[in-house]
C-alpha cells in the first residue's frame, strides 16, 4: 500500500512518479469494489487517505512546475543575453573556460550523436555540415517526432528544431564566450554538453490498464495512415506483460418469459377436465310439434329437456420450485495480486449463468410443448415463403382448438439465426431488392399473420452442423419453433439466498475465501393454453413456384 512520504520530491517527474504510486493503489481498491467485494472500514480509510494523498501532490506538482518553468525562463533570458554580448571579433580572454579544442569536441560529439538516429529525425532532409553556416532561415517547427533543446544548451531555442537549429547552436559556440558552454557530464577524458533530446507524440502509458487502451488505439487501421499496419525493425528489449484480460461481452438474445414469484415450495391448479363428450350431446333441439306433443296414456309432455352435471375435479397439477445457482472461491493472495483474473472471471461466470437460465428455461418449454409436429418436406418451397406458410397454418391451428379470435396473438421462440436463413432464401429472389431485407421487415411478415417471435442465441446454435459452430458451412435443413397462445408460459425467479465476500475460519486456514455465492428459486409451468413444437424444413434456394401461361379470350 501506498505511503506519502515526509518530504515530496523537488521536480516534477519524481512527483509524477509518486502520483502514479497512488493511484496505483487506489486502482486496486476500486477493481475490488468493481469486482463485487464490500470494502471494510480499513479499506474506507486508506481510500481516503490515498486521495488526499494524491491531492497533496498534485498541489506539489503545480508549484514545482511553476517553479521549473520560471527557471527555465531565467535559462533562456540568461544564454540569449550571453549569445548577444558574444561576437565573432571578440579577444580570447579565458581559453581555460573555451578553447577551439573544446569547439571541435562538442561539434564530433554532436555529429556522432545525430548520427546513431538519422532516420527518427524528419525536420530536415538537407545534408548536415557543422562548419561555420553563418545566418541562415529557420524552418518551421516540425510536426511529429523530432528534436527539442534542453534549456541551458548553447543557442538553446524552443519547441522542435532540426539539423539546421542543431548546427547554428554548436557553431554559436567560439573560442573565448563565457557561459555558452556548461559542461554536463563526462565520456572518457572529454566533458559532455547535452544539446537536444528526440521527442515523439506518444502517450505516456503509466499502467497495464492503460497499455491495454493504448495498444488497441494505437493498432486501429482507421487510425493509422494508409490504414495499414507496417512492420518494424526488431527490438532487444523484452515484452510487456500485460495482465488483462478481453472484455466479456454482455448476454444478449435471451428468453423472456411472464414472471411470477412463487411463496412456499411451489404451487398447484386444477386439471381442465375434458368437455369434448358432453359438447357432442349437451344442447336440446326441439320443433314446435315436438314441444306440443304429449304421451297419450298419461298426457306428459314428450319433450324431455336434459341436463348436464358440472363434474368435479379431482386432478391437480403441482410445479416444485428447483433452485439455481453458483459459488465461486479464490486465494487471498490471488486477488491481491492479480484482481484483473478476478474481476473477468466472475463476469464470465456470470454472464454464462444468465445465458445458462436462458437455455434452461427454453429446453423447459420445449419439453413441455410434446412431440414435433414435423412439416412435411413435399408442402414446401424455398425457406422463406415454407417457413411463413408453415407458421401461419400451426398458428390457425391453436386459435381453433381454443376457439380463440383469428387475430389473436400466437407468441413463440426461434434461434437468433432465422433472420438470416430467411435473407439468404431470399437473395436468390427476382424483382425486389433482395439483397437490402431488414430484420423490422421479417418481422413485419409474422406480424401480419399475428405471431410475434422471440429470437434466442443459446438454442439450436453452436453444435455440429448448426450456426455457432465455426466448421458448419450450410444452412440446416431444418428449423425448430416452438408456438403457443400469448400467456401460455410464465417463470418464477426468486432470490434464496445471494452473499458477496466471506472469510470463515475454515477457509482463511488455508489462505481462501468465498468469492461469491447467489441461489435462486426457479421454475416454468404452463397453463390454460397448448404448446407445440414445430419442425419446418428449410431450403436456401430462393425458389418460387413454376411460371404458367394464361391465354385469355382465345379463339
Amino acid at each position: 500500500m501506498f505511503t506519502l512520504p515526509d518530504e515530496l520530491p523537488a521536480t516534477v517527474a519524481e512527483l509524477n512518479e509518486l502520483r502514479t504510486q497512488a493511484q496505483r493503489s487506489i486502482n486496486v481498491i476500486q477493481a475490488r469494489h468493481t469486482a463485487g467485494e464490500e470494502l471494510s472500514r480499513t479499506d474506507v480509510e486508506a481510500l481516503r487517505s490515498l486521495l488526499d494523498s494524491v491531492d497533496t501532490i498534485s498541489s506539489a506538482i503545480t508549484t514545482a512546475s511553476a517553479e521549473e518553468e520560471a527557471h527555465r525562463s531565467s535559462v533562456t533570458e540568461l544564454l540569449d543575453r550571453a549569445a548577444a554580448a558574444n561576437a565573432p571579433e571578440d579577444p580570447v580572454e579565458d581559453t581555460e573556460d573555451a578553447t577551439e579544442d573544446d569547439v571541435t569536441e562538442v561539434v564530433a560529439e554532436a555529429e556522432a550523436v545525430i548520427a546513431e538516429v538519422p532516420e527518427l529525425v524528419t525536420a530536415s532532409t538537407e545534408v548536415v555540415s557543422f562548419a561555420s553556416v553563418g545566418q541562415v532561415d529557420v524552418p518551421a517547427t516540425p510536426a511529429g517526432p523530432g528534436w527539442e533543446m534542453v534549456p541551458g544548451a548553447p543557442g538553446y531555442k524552443g519547441g522542435r528544431v532540426g539539423f539546421k537549429e542543431l548546427s547554428l547552436a554548436i557553431d554559436s559556440v567560439r573560442p573565448g564566450s563565457r557561459g555558452a558552454r556548461r559542461p554536463s557530464g563526462a565520456r572518457g577524458s572529454f566533458a559532455t554538453q547535452v544539446l537536444a533530446r528526440l521527442t515523439r507524440d506518444v502517450p505516456l502509458v503509466e499502467d497495464s490498464h492503460a497499455l491495454v487502451a493504448a495498444i488497441e488505439a494505437a493498432t486501429n487501421e482507421a487510425n493509422l495512415p494508409g490504414g495499414s499496419l507496417t512492420a518494424a525493425g526488431g527490438w532487444c528489449a523484452p515484452s510487456e506483460q500485460l495482465y488483462d484480460f478481453c472484455d466479456v461481452p454482455n448476454a444478449t438474445d435471451l428468453v423472456s418469459l411472464p414472471e411470477i414469484t412463487i411463496n412456499r415450495g411451489g404451487i398447484r391448479w386444477p386439471v381442465e377436465p375434458d368437455l369434448s363428450s358432453i359438447y357432442e350431446s349437451f344442447e336440446f333441439f326441439f320443433t314446435e310439434p315436438e314441444l306440443e306433443a304429449v304421451d297419450s296414456g298419461d298426457g306428459t309432455p314428450t319433450a324431455f329437456k336434459s341436463c348436464v352435471e358440472i363434474p368435479c375435479p379431482d386432478e391437480f397439477v403441482e410445479l416444485r420450485l428447483n433452485a439455481v445457482g453458483y459459488c465461486v472461491e479464490a486465494g487471498i493472495l490471488q486477488t491481491q495480486g492479480w484482481p484483473e483474473l478476478i474481476q473477468w472471471f466472475m463476469q464470465s461466470l456470470t454472464q454464462e449463468h444468465l445465458r445458462a437460465i436462458s437455455r434452461r428455461t427454453i429446453l423447459d418449454v420445449v419439453s413441455g410443448s410434446g412431440a414435433a409436429k414435423i412439416i412435411p418436406p413435399t408442402s414446401v418451397l424455398g425457406s422463406a415463403a415454407s417457413v411463413l406458410n408453415s407458421l401461419a397454418l400451426m398458428a390457425t391451428n391453436l386459435r381453433l382448438q381454443k376457439g380463440l379470435a383469428r387475430t389473436a396473438t400466437i407468441e413463440g421462440i426461434a434461434p437468433s439465426w432465422f433472420h438470416e436463413v430467411l435473407r439468404a432464401d431470399l437473395a436468390m429472389r427476382e424483382g425486389l431488392d433482395v439483397f437490402a431485407v431488414s430484420d423490422a421487415q421479417i418481422s413485419g411478415w409474422l406480424s401480419a399473420r399475428n405471431i410475434a417471435l422471440q429470437f434466442v442465441g443459446d438454442w439450436q446454435t453452436r453444435d455440429t452442423d448448426l450456426p455457432g459452430d465455426l466448421d458448419t458451412v450450410l444452412w440446416p435443413d431444418t428449423v425448430d419453433v416452438v408456438l403457443y397462445p400469448a400467456g401460455t408460459w410464465f417463470r418464477s425467479m426468486s432470490n434464496v439466498i445471494e452473499l458477496g465476500v466471506m472469510y470463515p475460519k475454515e477457509q482463511l486456514q488455508v489462505n481462501r475465501y468465498t468469492r461469491f455465492f447467489t441461489e435462486d428459486a426457479y421454475a416454468v409451468g404452463k397453463r390454460c393454453n397448448e404448446s407445440i413444437l414445430v419442425t419446418i424444413p428449410l431450403c436456401v434456394s430462393g425458389a418460387v413456384g413454376a411460371y404458367q401461361t394464361v391465354a385469355c379470350n382465345s379463339v
